[in-house]
């Protein structure tokens, strides 16, 4: 969606509010099914393309629902409907034709609330829904009340910035027919969406109400909202922490690798006879997306709140215990140093970032100016950036400040347009891609912390999904939709290498590193009944499927992590539109 300022927002929202009080149809023309009309249950859509997904066609950007990026700005570009992204996002190159998702009638063009620069509205009487599609390179040469037919073409892909190289894709609504409502197509649109999300745009998880931590966790689990309503996602206690709207902390210091006094172990739930190799099932059900491994790889943790008389907090389940049982691990929760010695998080009365020390307790203030900071890998300085969001890319400031973790020394590494910190090189060096003015080539570069000396490296067509190895040697990235279609897929570079040439990979999917030479992955098929693990060897240039008969597991959302000993995989399973609890898979390291 593209970002509105927070005056429109709110001056619109007045203004429907006052519409509705008095009772006046909003967004509806003469002749439109009424909102009482009852939807038929889906799934009933097309997707939006003719072509298969990939990375020359088109990817999953941003799905329906509470995700995070839309909980940052629930109060302005997202106000506008209940706080949340109210559709999902489909990237693809500007041109690319758009098809009706199914027979209608079309309602408007370019209609008052549609997303620009261009935009097409359909009415589908007989489903009792209508579909939007926003930020068309062109108005569609289509008028009110003419018909269309599902798979017809309708209109082109655009950009949100209006520059084909910014930020090119679909934003498409599923709405009620008095355009008020608004609901999830992932539950509409038949398509596999847990296979979609393993490839695309990052950062697709959703914000948690810590008061509630299973809810709204899945892509089919997300809530319904109106233009004009209410915002549905104002957490008190949100997860991540809200750097400019603080939560409050716990009001007691942490205590690690302990619970209350006399708490029992929580089962999970889980039978005593475990699954079937080669997975082990540890949670059930809604329990728990984004597990995290402890760094000695023993136990899978997780936030959650399993019964209304226990606490939120960190959990964790020691994987070689039988049957597996949870036990809490602290019910402070915050952003913790590498070496776990230290947790950031937000102090809700001043709007610092509070440093404590988990030995003694003790604590100190660092202004990050609302901003989440980033530890060093040495766990001795803070980094982090400020940004205005608002600015067209092109033209977007972005000021890196660094701190000692005391908080001495605070001063600004870093002040230039179009820059981006893609993560540490080192203790002293960050790691940054530049946009290339008018185009979406990116530069990438290494700052010194020590002397603030920046050095080009090379650039790149747009680079996407940037993971460094564990010891920061090599960088895996994917390039997608250029018109020459050999630089897209996944590339490598080996930063270390005297002459810097990427060299692209043989496989295309979701990926991370095992260990400093080594990736596990899994190939990106929408057609794909089950997901299945590869390692590849950077070095000898070898790929070897994992488990031979397959895992028998879908991976919910791309929820998937590899333990730091690269000896085990956890991942978030899916039961069709239900989550199946965590399960652990055993890699065989000879």
């Amino acid at each position: 969606m593209q970002f509105l300022s927070k005056r429109f927002v709110f001056g619109y929202i007045l203004s429907l509010a006052a519409l509705l009080a008095a009772g006046i149809p909003v967004a509806a023309q003469e002749g439109t099914a009424s909102e009482e009309a009852t939807p038929v249950p889906g799934p009933l859509f097309q997707l939006p393309f003719a072509e298969p997904p990939g990375p020359d066609t088109w990817l999953m950007a941003q799905p329906y629902g509470n995700t995070t990026g839309a909980y940052r700005r629930r109060m302005t570009t997202y106000g506008l409907s209940g706080g949340i992204h109210f559709g999902v996002d489909l990237s693809a190159p500007c041109g690319t034709e758009i098809v009706a998702i199914a027979d209608g009638v079309v309602f408007a063009v370019d209609g008052p609330f549609g997303s620009p620069p261009h935009n097409l509205t359909i009415d589908h009487p007989r489903l009792g829904y209508a579909s939007m599609y926003g930020h068309l390179l062109e108005a569609p040469d289509l008028t009110p009340g003419q018909a269309v037919k599902q798979g017809q073409v309708i209109a082109m892909v655009g950009d949100s910035g209006e520059t084909c190289y910014s930020r090119p894709h679909l934003h498409l609504e599923i709405r009620d027919l008095a355009h008020v409502r608004k609901y999830n197509p992932q539950l509409l649109i038949e398509a596999n969406w847990d296979n979609l999300a393993l490839t695309g745009s990052s950062g697709r998880d959703f914000a948690r109400n810590l008061a509630e931590p299973r809810q709204w966790q899945t892509l089919y689990e997300q809530p319904e909202v109106r233009t004009g309503g209410p915002i549905v996602n104002d957490f008190a206690n949100p997860w991540p922490p809200d750097w400019e709207k603080s939560f409050p902390p716990p009001g007691s210091s942490i205590t690690l690798a302990s619970r209350p006094s006399g708490q029992a172990p929580v089962l999970t739930g889980v039978p005593a006879t475990l699954a079937p190799s080669p997975g082990r099932q540890l949670t059930r059900g809604d329990c728990c997306t984004n597990p995290a491994w402890s760094p000695d790889s023993t136990q899978v943790r997780f936030i959650d709140r399993p019964a209304a008389d226990l606490p939120v907090g960190l959990w964790a389940i020691d994987v070689a215990q039988s049957p597996p049982n949870a036990e809490l691990v602290t019910t402070w929760l915050g952003l913790y140093s590498p070496d776990e010695r230290l947790v950031a998080y937000p102090d809700p009365t001043t709007g610092l970032t509070v440093i404590e020390r988990l030995a003694d307790g003790q604590t100190w203030e660092i202004d990050t100016q609302e901003e989440r900071p980033r530890f060093s890998p040495d766990s001795r300085r803070l980094m982090w950036t400020l940004s205005d969001e608002d600015a067209p890319r092109d033209t977007r400031l972005e000021t890196v400040w660094l701190a000692d973790v005391d908080g001495s020394n605070a001063r600004i590494i870093l002040s230039a347009r179009r820059t981006n910190v893609a993560g540490w090189l080192a203790d002293d060096m960050l790691l940054l891609t530049r946009r290339v003015a008018g185009s979406s080539d990116e530069t990438l570069l290494t700052l010194s912390l020590a002397g603030g000396r920046q050095t080009e490296l090379l650039t790149l067509p747009e680079p996407r999904g940037l993971h460094l190895s564990p010891d920061r040697r090599y960088l895996v990235y994917y390039v997608t939709f250029e018109p020459d279609s050999s630089k897209n897929g996944l590339w490598l570079l080996d930063l270390e290498a005297e002459t810097l040439a990427p060299q692209k990979l043989p496989f295309f999917g979701t990926y991370r590193w095992q260990d400093n030479e080594r990736l596990i992955y899994v190939p990106f098929d929408p057609d794909a009944a089950g997901h299945n693990f590869f390692e590849y060897n950077v070095r000898t240039g070898r790929s070897e499927r994992l488990f031979p008969a397959g895992t028998g597991l879908t991976i919910a959302n791309n929820d998937w992590r590899v333990s730091p000993d690269g000896s085990k995989i956890a991942l978030v399973a899916a039961n069709g539109a239900d989550l199946d609890g965590i399960w652990v898979l055993e890699l065989d390291q000879n």
